[in-house]
């Protein structure tokens, strides 16, 4: 199968911009661009079998998956490189006299080779291992894999699938890797991949004139925080103080944009200011939500093979029972149906909740949710507190992600408004603040009996530790989980060393 994947050398006047390695020695990525014409280009190299390499590689990998257990059950031997390495070994003492002609140094290329194609992606496994690469996709035969880097954006690669049964093969591998089955008669499949990526694929030629095709959206190993959105620019160090004191206080939130605008993520930024024993359940189709708490509970939709749909599990069905669990917060990874009813009868009867949404306004996302098939009644939605919009924007000739407003929701007569509280500023790259205006600070002032310039205060003592944990270099999930939780538990710790009396940053993240 791998072998019909062509690695193709870049033509031209080419300028490196970039090398880095993905797998020493054996593969690295390579980031050049056409001096002409401007265009970048991902280049994969990888080492390379020769002819006679290849035809001895292919009979060892015929010998290898008969003599080998499953690949489910290599992956619980601990160290599988060395495990096949050891394999390999005795096959090739077993069967001296067909390799008698291969040098010892081809054996190294076997071994990762062996190990890329059996066990990893096939002739895409470098790429997974980029963690500067966010998507990854090809269109059909005879086109290059794509890649979204997330410095140089979405960009072809050298990598090309030649032949149709190369496509098949590798879309077959992938979604049995998934534990899930695609064929003819089912050739739309989305799936979650053994390191939690998303795949979507079409299969074959049914739905898709130009061959199978394939996108997988990587799985972040390591969350990204919200001193990373700060940053990165994504948001600023006010809006975080911002919803850490929301958040703090039970407030509500949905998060709006188009695919691919980082929903997720700043989801899973901010529900990491969530007091620390509070018991949250998150409702998703495929896992992505990673949250620090340990009062938490994680449900997923469960898919049916059949047309009948035989103990499907849906969200509108995790929801609902989400309701029996008595959770403090009630995350759903998106709402796009019947589900949305519930989850907003949910935060209209005293439960906290959070989603995100596909919508390109505010207003947009009014009528969504007030059409079939969520059927919100105009009254539920102030319940859902703060409307966050998140759109990818050019900056300097480039695409990156910036909140470009937060609402909050109330209504005036019948009708459904928003009160700004930030806006991104285009012409100068930050996010103007009318947080002095803002109407739930006035609730949360009236429920706790707070004066509103001390909830003001305390949001802005809040930014400043946040802008503090930037400047300090405070982006590893773990270390800024770790700041938040000892802020509630004790907060005179944080503030005197924020706040210069105490300079030692492992004093809190060693807590």
């Amino acid at each position: 199968m791998s072998l019909d994947f062509q690695l193709i050398k870049p033509v031209g006047q080419l300028k490196e911009l970039e090398r880095y390695p993905l797998y020493e020695p054996f593969a690295y990525a390579t980031i050049v661009q056409d001096e002409k014409t401007g265009d970048i280009m991902y280049y994969l190299e990888e080492i390379t079998l020769d002819p006679v390499e290849q035809q001895v590689y292919k009979e060892l990998v015929r010998i290898v998956m008969l003599e080998l257990p499953p690949p489910e059950e290599l992956t619980k031997m601990g160290d599988v490189k060395n495990y096949l390495l050891n394999e390999l070994k005795k096959i090739v003492g077993r069967y001296r006299r067909l390799f008698r002609n291969v040098s010892p140094s081809s054996f190294a290329k076997f071994l990762y080779y062996m190990e890329r194609d059996l066990l990893g992606y096939g002739p895409i496994d470098a790429l997974m291992r980029d963690e500067n690469i966010e998507d990854i996709s090809c269109d059909g035969v005879g086109k290059p894999v794509y890649v979204f880097h997330r410095k140089y954006e979405s960009i072809p690669t050298n990598i090309v699938p030649m032949t149709d049964q190369a496509l098949d093969d590798l879309v077959v591998k992938l979604i049995h890797m998934s534990g899930r089955h695609v064929s003819v008669a089912t050739p739309i499949v989305d799936a979650q991949l053994p390191d939690g990526s998303r795949i979507a694929v079409t299969y074959r030629r049914e739905v898709s004139p130009g061959g199978s095709t394939f996108t997988i959206r990587k799985f972040r190993k390591n969350p990204l925080t919200f001193t990373e959105l700060v940053r990165f620019g994504n948001i600023s160090a006010e809006i975080a103080g911002y919803f850490w004191v929301m958040l703090d206080n039970g407030r509500s939130f949905l998060v709006l944009g188009v695919t691919g605008a980082g929903k997720t993520s700043f989801l899973n930024a901010m529900a990491t200011f969530i007091r620390p024993h509070m018991k949250i359940i998150t409702v998703e189709e495929v896992p992505e939500i990673n949250l620090p708490h340990k009062n938490w509970v994680r449900l997923v939709t469960r898919q049916s093979y059949g047309a009948e749909k035989i103990n499907e599990i849906t969200l509108f069905d995790l929801v609902k029972a989400t309701l029996r669990m008595r959770p403090d917060y009630l995350i759903v990874g998106e709402i796009r149906g019947e589900e949305a009813y519930v989850l907003f009868q949910a935060v209209n009867t005293g439960h906290s909740g959070i989603s995100t949404m596909h919508a390109e306004s505010f207003e947009a996302a009014v009528n969504r949710l007030m059409s079939p098939p969520m059927n919100i009644p105009p009254a539920y939605i102030p319940a859902m507190n703060i409307f966050v919009m998140i759109k990818r924007v050019k900056i300097g000739g480039r695409l990156t992600r910036r909140v470009t407003e937060v609402g909050e929701v109330y209504m005036d007569g019948d009708k459904i408004r928003f009160n700004t509280v930030f806006r991104w500023n285009p012409r100068t790259d930050t996010h103007d603040s009318y947080v002095e205006k803002s109407i739930l600070v006035r609730q949360i002032s009236d429920m706790t009996g707070k004066d509103v310039d001390e909830i003001l205060r305390e949001i802005d003592t809040r930014a400043k530790i946040v802008s503090w944990m930037v400047e300090n270099g405070i982006f590893n999930f773990e270390d800024v989980s770790t700041y938040v939780q000892t802020y509630y538990t004790n907060p005179d710790k944080i503030l005197n060393q924020v706040f210069g009396k105490v300079s030692d940053v492992e004093s809190i993240t060693q807590v």
